[in-house]
């Protein structure tokens, strides 16, 4: 069974039970079920006991572990444990999350104001999934990398597009020497001249964009690290990245037939990513910054002559 790449960005145990539950045998999913429905008595079992109250053999409990990434059951457990403890909001993931279908129920007769509120609340919801499941010490990571690397190509294709269009002009702000390009055939001639200490940010709300893809297949040839921004755990992009940024907690059997909130839970980790890297810049990140608003400013009209109002 394939291993899935989660790496550091999505060190929940919980997360990465949702991510693949569909995916799941039978007698997997029991023990998947288990775990994410009572995760506090799992904690005080062994393996032993674990396959005795799921009626699953000790061989599928730890195929299982291995399917989404930990060395064993204590690790399973560990980070079980931090679920439990730091995040119970997590924890909820396994009865709130996925539900996105449900939000949009407007009939064609809808008012403004159902409009406005069913919108408001279906946003709300990405940002709060997005925020329970971000991984800082994957956020860290990837700072990191932007901010130590050569050529820093942004991609983005799609409504993902717009995200990689927000993050070029959030970076190149702060003096990140990036260029970003939404073009499939573009964007596959720039990230072949990708090398060695070069980096890719790929943005696919699906992870599953062919033409995205072929560019991370040849970065990754050409050795260069590969970001991913995606709204799905499990994908093809997810598998392929180095490290691995989500939105909200989707797997790949489940799909939405409306894509704009997507785009805030995007827009949300670019914000955070963005404000990391300017930290660790320190003074030089606003010195840059300020350089480029004056720029910006002198185009702004600056004489507003607000008509009188007779009465």
């Amino acid at each position: 069974m394939e291993r899935e790449n989660f790496s550091d960005s999505a060190a929940s145990c919980v997360l990465r039970l949702q991510a693949v539950l569909q995916t799941l045998k039978p007698v997997e999913r029991r023990v998947a079920d288990y775990i994410l429905r009572d995760p506090q008595d799992v904690l005080s079992l062994t393996i032993i006991e674990l396959s005795a109250k799921t009626g699953a053999s000790y061989a599928t409990i730890n195929r299982l572990i291995n399917r989404i990434g930990f060395t064993g059951f204590k690790e399973l457990k560990k980070f079980l444990y931090r679920d439990i403890i730091n995040h119970n909001s997590i924890i909820n993931l396994r009865h709130s999350s996925l539900d996105f279908l449900d939000v949009i129920t407007l009939s064609q007769g809808a008012t403004a104001e159902e409009i406005c509120n069913n919108i408001y609340d279906l946003s709300s919801k990405v940002l709060d999934e997005s925020h329970n499941i971000i991984s800082i010490a994957a956020m860290e990571k990837a700072a990191e990398k932007i901010l130590s690397t050569g050529n820093f190509c942004i991609i983005g294709t799609g409504l993902s597009g717009i995200s990689a269009r927000y993050a070029y002009s959030r970076f190149f702000r702060i003096g990140v020497p990036c260029y970003y390009e939404e073009d499939s055939t573009l964007y596959g001639m720039k990230t072949s001249l990708l090398e060695k200490n070069d980096l890719l940010f790929a943005i696919s709300s699906s992870g599953r964009s062919a033409s995205i893809l072929d560019c991370v297949r040849q970065a990754k040839e050409n050795q260069a690290d590969v970001i991913s921004l995606t709204d799905y755990a499990i994908s093809p992009l997810s598998r392929l990245a180095t490290i691995n940024l989500f939105t909200t907690p989707r797997n790949v059997s489940q799909f939405m037939n409306i894509d704009m909130p997507l785009v805030i839970g995007q827009i949300f980790i670019i914000d955070v990513l963005y404000m990391i890297c300017c930290v660790k810049m320190g003074k030089r990140s606003s010195e840059i910054y300020i350089k480029t608003k004056r720029s910006a400013d002198s185009e702004k009209v600056r004489d507003i002559t607000i008509p009188s109002v007779r009465p």
